[in-house]
């Protein structure tokens, strides 16, 4: 059967000396499949097998592995390829992705558009690319299943005001009522506009979303609460966040700064 699909590239394993298996992240959900000869530079699926791609790609699904007989790319975005700081995130977004999307006929169309957006967004403003991480990874954690509702105390309910913390090992945020001094060690106070936050990212579609004036207190209680949000209870110890955390130390950066 041969059909076709929109698709974007976020997984390619080298297959023998000129073969590569791509995984595509599609409205359906994600797909692997064999891209013969996409390693030789001459060949025709060359640009299509590319990390971050996007296109139509034309798929004979057999009995088992698909082979991609045909690629039409919308989308190479070269920079992702070319900045070694925008490498490392869109590597990062793509174990993201692949973490998070069930596999074909069952995906969600929203994660794919929003995926694209995200991938757009990260070529145009690189400035943004902490920012955009956040996001992202707002959007995972909702994805997993693994998301409180931000604006609510996971203990009492009641919606969040100020004088909040992360509880690391509930993962949520607990009012200044619930907390109580065993919790000390098992959490830290955040901004007041955290939850606020988050629940924006959670909510807002990333073509929809403008620029923000975020304090860096508050970027650092993102990062750290997403952090752990999505490694002890999403389950999330990925490689490329440890190297874009390598590369930006190189660059003398944390991530949760632009710049």
């Amino acid at each position: 059967m041969l059909y076709n699909t929109d698709a974007i590239v976020i997984r390619t394993v080298r297959y023998g000396e000129t073969h590569a298996i791509l995984t595509l992240l599609t409205p359906e959900g994600r797909v692997s499949a064999m891209a013969k000869s996409a390693l030789k530079p001459q060949s025709r699926l060359a640009a299509g097998a590319r990390l971050c791609a996007q296109g139509t790609y034309f798929i004979y699904q057999g009995s088992g592995l698909g082979n991609i007989q045909q690629v039409e790319v919308t989308a190479s975005r070269r920079r992702l390829h070319e900045d070694l700081e925008s490498a490392a995130y869109a590597a990062y977004f793509c174990d993201l992705v692949f973490a998070a999307a069930p596999e074909r006929p069952v995906g969600d169309p929203a994660m794919y558009r929003q995926f694209s957006a995200l991938l757009d967004a990260l070529a145009a403003r690189p400035e943004d690319s902490a920012l955009l991480a956040r996001v992202f990874e707002t959007k995972i954690c909702y994805w997993l299943g693994v998301s409180p509702d931000w604006r609510f105390c996971i203990r009492c309910h009641t919606p969040l005001v100020k004088g909040y913390r992360y509880h690391m090992g509930e993962g949520g945020f607990v009012c200044s009522a619930c907390a109580t001094t065993s919790d000390s060690n098992l959490s830290y106070a955040v901004p007041s506009s955290t939850a606020k936050i988050l629940y924006l990212f959670e909510r807002t579609s990333i073509e929809k979303l403008g620029r923000l004036d975020i304090s860096a207190a508050t970027s650092r209680a993102l990062t750290q609460t997403l952090y752990y949000q999505l490694t002890d209870f999403g389950g999330l110890y990925l490689k490329s966040r440890d190297v874009l955390n390598q590369l930006l130390d190189v660059f003398d950066r944390k991530d949760g700064e632009s710049g």
